[in-house]
């Protein structure tokens, strides 16, 4: 992973007028009131910019199709600066070359149109073979790289805030399940980090010292197990599931069982469960390093913050259920620990 040659403290970004991709999504509408505050003007791209301004009023969209090189080069224009937050798994089958189609197309915009910079957010490349999620983000992030425009990648695992998919699937399992089978695979360990700790470093980049195009890791502060990222959850929730540890639960049938128990959709969950085959820990502290003084989030604290922003999405029937779910179990376990010996 290469790194800058000159490590800087960050300093607070000057203004600029920037394109923000995905600012519906779950990482874009966080980052956009971000960067808002620090003074620069954003475009937001978007499909359908009439509806995405019904839904976020005040934002500047700018008709944007991802694939489509002129569409890419109209909503830049004007910026020094573009991020690069889209990725179409959702899409279903063929998603990969979609991916690759849209990051060829955004690099070649933006040399067009005059982009100083591009940042993008991926994903971080595990100690064994990718999942075909994983291996896409890291593709994505060679062929944004590869073109005139310098590009900084930052490489993050599981972010933890209310509306990511992986979070939400950490939080259902963690809500509602008062016993849990833990596959071997639970063991690998990643770096999750707090949505506040993305947003900071995305909206940071556009000010990093920047000759050549480079990767940097985006850890959280705690190398963790998903068996510990479950449990450590789950306590937060007042909530403590009894363990059962198996060998042979594969990703791909664990997906099945997420699907019933969650609100994750199943192709989603599928794809970002076989990420987790691999530890996915970085080599360093990467972007890190540069903001020295900045305190990252623990993952307790960003955890909290995380469900209650999700417990307020929720709806009354689920809060209820979930709630009928705990006190059952909690009855459950003193019947168990009475007849004990």
């Amino acid at each position: 992973m290469s790194t800058p040659s000159s490590p800087a403290t960050l300093v607070r970004p000057r203004p600029q007028q920037v394109l923000l991709t995905g600012a519906t999504g779950f990482i874009g509408r966080n980052l956009h009131p971000v960067l808002r505050k620090l003074g620069h003007r954003v475009i937001s791209g978007s499909r359908n910019p009439e509806r995405a301004r019904q839904a976020f009023p005040g934002h500047d969209f700018r008709p944007l199709e991802v694939t489509d090189l002129a569409s890419i080069q109209a909503a830049m224009e004007g910026c020094q600066a573009a991020f690069y937050l889209v990725h179409a798994m959702a899409g279903g089958r063929g998603y990969e070359d979609v991916e690759r189609r849209s990051a060829v197309a955004f690099r070649v915009a933006a040399e067009r149109a005059g982009v100083q910079r591009i940042i993008y957010l991926g994903g971080v490349r595990p100690n064994g073979v990718p999942s075909r999620h994983l291996e896409s983000r890291l593709r994505t992030g060679e062929l944004l790289r590869a073109g005139r425009v310098p590009t900084l990648e930052l490489q993050a695992s599981m972010v933890i805030g209310g509306g990511s998919e992986s979070w939400r699937i950490v939080r259902d399992l963690a809500a509602r399940l008062p016993f849990m089978i833990m596959p071997q695979w639970l063991d690998n360990q990643s770096e999750p980090i707090a949505l506040g700790d993305v947003t900071f470093a995305l909206a940071h980049a556009l000010e990093l010292p920047l000759e050549r195009s480079q990767a940097l890791a985006l850890p959280g502060p705690e190398a963790l197990s998903g068996r510990e990222i479950l449990l450590r959850t789950a306590h937060l929730l007042g909530s403590h599931p009894r363990t059962l540890r198996v060998p042979i639960v594969t990703p791909k049938l664990s997906s099945y069982w997420i699907t019933l128990v969650t609100r994750a959709d199943q192709r989603i969950s599928e794809e970002l469960v076989e990420g987790l085959r691999c530890n996915l820990l970085s080599s360093g502290p990467g972007f890190w390093r540069l903001a020295p003084d900045y305190r990252r989030t623990p993952f307790d604290e960003a955890a909290r913050v995380a469900l209650l922003a999700e417990q307020q999405q929720l709806s009354r029937r689920s809060r209820l259920a979930e709630r009928l779910i705990r006190l059952l179990a909690l009855g459950s376990i003193k019947r168990v620990n009475r007849s004990s010996p």
